[in-house]
């Protein structure tokens, strides 16, 4: 599937700390950790910045990923594969 703006939200975050956002979708993190997936956020995302992505597509079980930016030089983005959350 493809990004979907509505699903990135800003929860926090300032000054040299970088911020931090959720990302709610029926992607799968697989999806997300592709190089330019959200690269209609690329002016919003920044280096280093923490991403809390949870994966709607079993909604009874949604799986939940902390990864951050690992690449944003402007014109390409990339997130970390990062770790998943388990109960």
């Amino acid at each position: 599937m493809s990004f979907d703006r509505t699903g990135l939200s800003r929860i926090g975050g300032s000054g040299t700390g970088g911020s931090t956002w959720q990302y709610t979708s029926a992607d799968a993190k697989g999806d997300v950790d592709n190089a330019d997936y959200f690269l209609a956020a690329i002016s919003e995302l920044q280096l280093g910045d923490l991403v809390i992505c949870k994966d709607t597509s079993t909604p009874a079980t949604p799986v939940v990923t902390i990864t951050y930016i690992k690449a944003n030089n402007g014109t390409t983005i990339t997130a970390a594969a990062g770790t998943t959350v388990t109960a």
